[in-house]
């Protein structure tokens, strides 16, 4: 029978499995191929999951750089940078111009005492006018060494105005569009940097103040919002907030389509009050309530909160620099309307006391004011276009259901 059966199984072409105790225990070795295809599944598999979580790992981190906080550490991160970058290339021309003008300076104190040699006393008018020629070159050359290279009055042995604090607060001032002046790049690798460096930050800044600006607005219409709820609670009468919570129930009421036939309110029965007549009061007359609107700080707040921090840093800074009054005021809103005329820069000052930790806390106070302008500026445009939807409601130009 195993013959006959063997026999057949040749025929047809079928492998034959040989019978018996030690055939039957023996198994079939797969083959290299299929060894082949199964690591490189698994290697594609592998590579998949690696792809996933990589492209898991950047949608983290662009969600995170394009947060609050992301977007404010890029622009810390890329001013310290800019920071580091002036100063090592504008630092040393600096230290070259100093050394300069020192030598240009004794050179021609050398050329006076020669001409006092060369010249009789008694004869002072020839001596006055080679001097006066003498001094007119020194102060040619004086004038070249302070617009052109950027001299800034100072000996090889004073503060750098180029150092860390100083390169810092100078590329805020660019990618703010503050713009000073009183500094600025006197080599042609400093003047390329500076433009690229602009190029990239601009956009960024402003995108970041942007979104500081709406995140602070929301935070202060929190606040704002439970400020004005304490002051009533402590000002008002019991009976006013009595008034109000019972108004606000109806008001809910009407929202859930609940009807309503009389309102009492101080034992009084008023007519019957349709949604569309019930406007918000205590402070938020003129909105609808078929529409649920944020909360609105009124103009006057965000301009005394402008006002306040102006005033805060005038009294600073007046009293760092010898300032008066005005000329601190003055340079408080030059700088947070990015005018920045910079005749006025703390820290600039020869005789000045601490000048890079001045310059180092005027950084924080503009990059903190200009989003502090920013959130005002978006609490009084909201409070502007609300204002102005509702006259345009009353004067029939926008229709009342929108």
């Amino acid at each position: 029978m195993e013959s006959n059966s063997m026999t057949r199984n040749l025929t047809e072409g079928t492998p034959t499995k040989p019978s018996g105790c030690c055939g039957s225990g023996k198994r079939e070795r797969p083959s290299s191929t299929t060894v082949s295809t199964v690591s490189l599944n698994r290697g594609c598999c592998s590579g998949r999951k690696g792809k996933g979580r990589c492209s898991k790992c950047c949608k983290k981190f662009l969600a995170f750089l394009f947060s609050h906080i992301g977007l404010s550490c890029l622009v810390v991160a890329y001013s310290m940078l800019g920071g580091f970058i002036f100063m090592k290339l504008e630092a040393p021309y600096e230290k070259t111009a100093r050394n300069t003008v020192t030598k240009l300076r004794s050179d021609y104190v050398n050329a006076l005492w020669n001409l006092t040699k060369d010249f009789n006393m008694l004869h002072p008018l020839n001596w006055s006018t080679e001097a006066e020629e003498i001094l007119q070159e020194f102060q040619q050359m004086i004038y070249e060494a302070t617009k052109e290279k950027g001299w800034d009055g100072k000996d090889g042995s004073a503060d750098s105005q180029w150092s860390f604090a100083g390169a810092l607060l100078y590329s805020i001032t660019v990618i703010t569009t503050i713009g000073y002046g009183h500094i600025a790049p006197k080599t042609d690798n400093g003047r390329l940097v500076t433009m690229i460096y602009a190029t990239v930050g601009i956009p960024l800044t402003l995108l970041c103040l942007a979104n500081l600006g709406n995140f602070l607005g929301n935070c202060f219409r929190i606040l704002y919002k439970y400020t004005t709820t304490c002051i009533l609670c402590l000002c008002c009468p019991p009976s006013a907030r009595a008034n109000k919570r019972h108004y606000t129930r109806e008001i809910h009421m009407l929202e859930e389509g609940k009807p309503l036939n009389t309102n009492s309110i101080n034992g009084l029965d008023s007519p019957k009050i349709s949604p569309k007549d019930v406007k918000v009061m205590l402070g938020e007359g003129n909105i609808d309530i078929d529409k649920k609107e944020r909360v609105r700080v009124p103009i006057f707040v965000s301009l005394m909160i402008i006002g306040l921090y102006i005033f805060g840093g005038a009294v600073l800074f007046s009293h760092w620099e010898g300032w008066p009054y005005l000329i601190g005021s003055y340079f408080c809103f030059v700088t947070l309307s990015t005018i920045g005329f910079g005749d006025f820069v703390p820290g600039a000052d020869t005789d000045s006391f601490a000048n890079q930790q001045k310059l180092i806390i005027c950084c924080f106070y503009l990059i903190f004011g200009l989003s502090l302008i920013a959130m005002c500026f978006n609490l009084m445009q909201e409070e502007v276009r609300a204002k102005f939807r509702w006259l345009g409601k009353k004067l029939g130009i926008i229709s009342a259901h929108k």
